[in-house]
Parts: C-alpha cells; structure tokens; sequence
C-alpha cells in the first residue's frame, strides 16, 4: 500500500505539462501574447477527481514554454447552454479599438452523452465564446452565446465540436474574399457516410456563416487505397495550417470497436490542396501519415513568438483505473513539437509510401516533419551531457534524454534501447529501432512486475531513404517515454514500473560499430513547475485545496478561482 504522498507521485513526470492535480486531457487553446511577452495555454480540467469530465478550462502561462505557472481557470460551467460541459477549443487575438482582445472558442454542452456510438441529443452541443481583454488574466462569456447552435447535419450528427479559429490565405484565395477572413473548422460526422470538417467563416469572430463540409470520407474507409490507415466513424480536435503552396490539416480520429489504436484513437495528418467543386471548396488529399504513433491525441496547434508552428498532444494514462484512483490525478501533455516540411529530391521508397507527396515535374517529394520544439532545449540547458554509452549503462534516473546518431548504416541493424530498468532486467522497457523491418517499437511485454498498465507493443512503420543515417532522440521522464527519429516520426507511450529500483537503462546494438555512433544523454532535467512544492507538507498544509482524506487527496475547495493564481 502506497500512502496518498508517494501514489501522488509515483508515476507522476516532472518535466511535462501536467495540471496540478485531478484529470485532465486536451490542450485546448494556445497563444503567445506579445504585450506580455508569455504563451498561454489552456486545457480540459476536472478538479476534484481523478475521472473524465469536462468541468473547466485549466490555464497555465510561460514565458519559453518549458517552465510554467498555474493561472485560475478560463472557464468553469455555466447556467445553460453550457451547463454540462466547457469542451475543447481554441484561442485567437484581435486588435479591437487599440486593445488586444483574446477570444476563446469553445464547444458549449448541454446534454450528455455524447459520442459517435450513440443517438445525438438535439442541442447537445454549441458553439460559444469568451473574451478577455486583460489578456487572460479574466474571462467573460458573450452575451449572444451561443455563436452557433445546429449542426449542419442535426439529428444524423455523431459530433460538432472542437472550434478551430484562424485565417486561412488559401482558402480567402479560393473563394476571392479578403485576407483577413477568419475561419471556424469544426470536426464532425455524419452517422451513414461517416466523418466530415465544416467550414464557417467570419468578418469579425462574433457572426459566422457556414461556408462548406470542406471534407467527407466514407467510415473506416481506407485513408487511400495503398493506406493501413482507416478514416473511423467521427473526427474530433481538427485543425488547418499551411506551407507554401501546400495545405494541412490534423484530425483526431474516432475509430470503431476493432480498433487496434489505444481508445479507439489516432492522430491523422493530411497534405493536399483546396479546390471548388460545383462551385463549393474542398480538400483533395494528396499524402497522410499518423503524428503520433502511441499514445498522443487530441493535437492542439498555435504560433511562437518567432512563428514557427507548434504542437502539443495529450498523453492519457495507459493504467488500471486502481492506480489512477489511488494517485488522483490523470494525463498530461506531450513536450512541445515542431511542424514543418521536409522536401528530397525523389528517391526510392521502401515503405511510408502514402507519406510522401511526389512532385516528379520538380523532382521533389515532400512530408510533413515533427521534431521538439526548439524550446525543449532549455529543459537541459543547465546539464552538460555525458558521451559515453558506458556511462549510460550505468545510470540510475527516473528523467533524462538522449540523443544518437548512426552512420554508415547496412540496411540489416537493430538498436535497442533499455530504460526503467531494474536489476537482472527483472522489469525492463525495450525501444527497438529495426531498419530492416521498418519498424520502431516500444516493447512494454515486462515492464512492469505487477503487470500494471498496457503491456502490448506501441509501434510505427518508419523507413530509411537511401544513405540516409538514423537520428534519435529519447525522452524518459518517469512514466512518459517519447521518441522521435529523423525528425519525421514521433510515439508517446506509458509505462508503470512496480519496482523502485527499474532505474537503470542499457543497450544493444549488436555487432554495431560503436565508432559510428554519435551518442549523448543528459541526466536530470529541468522540473516544468519550479513554484509547485510537491512534498508532503505542501500536500496537506491546513491552506491548501488537497487534504488527506482516508488514504487518498482529495480536492476541497469549492471556488475554483482561487487556486490556483497567476502573479502579476
């Protein structure tokens, strides 16, 4: 028996986003505000207990995106229209009479249940929205709420939800309106045919027009003929971007009952361009691949301050519900990536086919690329790595990266990492990168001793380009592992150790020659919440909103404003 001190933390990361207690799920609204120089970042929260539930929006600011602070929630229920739910959304900014104005899309609730599976409640779900013009500080719902409240499908709907706001050059391009347009993406489906995104546009984000079903695709229909992807039954947290010439977009997918993806869903990204057709625009697909091949959903999408695309995910627990019970608290977010594109001259594919937008009149082929976020650097600023794999075996951590770099690679290897460790390899977790097959994995079949959590194989195909090296980086931070190669791959996943002492790590590379290999690990980083106090005197202090009650936290207070508070 843990006591309610050591379940707290005992698979809790120290370098990730993570609420400060009680679940939480989607990243759902990101913003860098220039007047105060700090990102904003909200998220699903349901304080008070270690279940699913949509009772707020958590908020949390940073300066350089890796260190953070707790803010009051933006949004806690309503009276109405949003009595049962504040679901997830996101955030834009408008200069309004010389003042910057946030506005916070959101998804308003009013009747569950809600999912795909089930008949849809009319007016279940609505569009609404909240400014601040403190810049986050306070939040006030608009008085005309909600902005939008039939789905365009209605009784047939399996979800409308997830409002993404922002322009879109191409598509005010394609429909000759200004520059300036702004537009609502709002992932759903139709029960029979199956997912569908709605377009609707705006002059001035309070009075939207629909403008389109700008994509349609059959239910778990294949993603493209030579696809191993399928479309599933409903579309959730989509999102647009582009690059150049070339359009994106990102949807969370529901899938049925057979699927092989960790609750029945995956990230899915998609290339191509928008085109009218009988006079109404669309998106023709072009390449698709998954962003995150474990655990990862729910992508949220935003700027930095210098531009560059940005994207979290949630990362939900993978464990018996005792252990989530016992710990009250559940999920967290992935470590800020990078979206970009990658573009080779065309060359021979192996595999990964579908991932490549060929361009043979240019003689390019482009992907879409993923790697951290430039900002994820400073989580190790402070430590000087080590280059010695000898060194590396012997390592004795709960939170580290790595870095390698193989060259003059055959074609055959296979390099495995071995992280949370314990003596004897008793409990260990393999991360298999096999260049033959094609594959990386992460292998959980041991561990945990106690079979605590998901034991099955997180994998993803992943192929090599002709004398193209491999490039890895691992990020282990107690139970959270993320790996990303070639800085077009990236895998989540969760592991539970049982023993204390599933510390070390080794590895195996065969009859690799390790003079070929660039490797670095640092050791320590830095902790995401340096103003939290996470000890036991913290914990049950007479003031704090956490007490003790039988052996389990528990939280109390029922003002959720007042905890926890932004200074300044």
């Amino acid at each position: 028996m843990y006591g309610p001190t050591m379940a707290f933390t005992r698979f809790r990361p120290t370098s990730h986003f993570i609420a400060p207690h009680s679940w939480m799920n989607d990243p759902c609204g990101a913003i860098y505000v220039p007047e105060t120089q700090e990102y904003l970042l909200c998220y699903q929260w349901n304080p008070g207990t270690a279940d699913g539930g949509n009772s707020a929006w958590g908020m949390a600011k940073s300066r350089d995106l890796v260190t953070w602070e707790d803010c009051s929630p933006a949004l806690k229920l309503g009276a109405s229209y949003d009595r049962l739910g504040v679901f997830s959304g996101s955030i834009t900014s408008k200069i309004v009479g010389g003042r910057r104005i946030l506005f916070l899309f959101y998804t308003s609730v009013s009747a569950l249940p809600i999912h795909w599976s089930k008949p849809y409640i009319k007016g279940s779900e609505s569009q609404s929205v909240a400014f601040s013009a403190d810049f986050g500080t306070s939040w006030h719902r608009f008085r005309n709420n909600p902005l939008l409240s039939i789905p365009p499908k209605q009784e047939a709907t399996t979800g409308w939800r997830d409002p993404f706001v922002s322009k879109w050059e191409a598509l005010s391009t394609l429909l000759h309106v200004a520059p300036s347009t702004d537009y609502m993406m709002i992932s759903s489906g139709e029960r029979g045919p199956g997912p569908q995104l709605h377009i609707y546009q705006s002059d001035n984000l309070l009075e939207w027009k629909f403008v389109a079903t700008i994509l349609t695709v059959l239910a778990e229909s294949r993603v493209s003929p030579t696809s191993q992807i399928r479309f599933g039954m409903n579309f959730e947290c989509a999102s647009f971007f582009s690059f150049g010439e070339r359009q994106y977009i990102i949807a969370g997918v529901e899938e049925g009952h057979n699927s092989e993806h960790h609750d029945s869903r995956y990230l899915l990204w998609m290339s191509g361009n928008l085109v009218l057709e009988a006079g109404m625009p669309r998106f023709n697909i072009r390449s698709h691949g998954v962003l995150d091949h474990g655990i990862s959903y729910a992508a949220h999408i935003f700027r930095d301050s210098e531009g560059r695309l940005l994207q979290l995910g949630w990362i939900n627990e993978n464990v018996e519900k005792h252990v989530i019970a016992d710990q009250n608290w559940a999920g967290c977010l992935s470590h800020p990536r990078e979206l970009y594109e990658i573009s080779r001259p065309v060359s021979e594919i192996r595999g990964d086919g579908d991932i490549w937008d060929i361009d043979e009149t240019s003689g390019t082929m482009t992907t879409l690329g993923i790697r951290p976020a430039p900002q994820v650097s400073a989580l190790r600023d402070h430590l000087r790595p080590s280059s010695s794999l000898a060194v590396f075996s012997h390592i004795q951590s709960l939170n580290y990266s790595i870095e390698a770099i193989f060259i003059k690679l055959t074609g055959d290897e296979k390099f495995i990492f071995n992280v949370r460790q314990s003596p004897r390899s008793v409990e260990v977790t393999k991360i298999i990168f096999d260049i033959q097959a094609g594959i990386i994995t992460v292998d959980r079949s041991r561990s945990s001793l106690q079979k605590l959590g998901d034991s099955s194989l997180d994998s993803g195909p992943f192929h090599l380009l002709p004398n193209e090296d491999i490039q890895i980086e691992i990020f282990v931070d107690n139970s959270i592992l993320e790996i990303y190669v070639n800085d077009r791959f990236a895998l989540s996943s969760r592991i539970y150790p049982s023993l204390e002492t599933s510390l070390g790590a080794s590895y195996d590379f065969g009859s690799f020659n390790e003079r070929n290999i660039e490797f670095r690990c640092w050791e320590g980083l830095n902790d995401a919440w340096p103003k939290r106090k996470m000890d036991e005197s913290e914990l049950i202090d007479v003031d704090s909103p956490l007490k003790i009650v039988g052996e389990k936290l528990v939280f109390v207070s029922e003002d959720l404003a007042a905890y926890p508070i932004c200074s300044g």
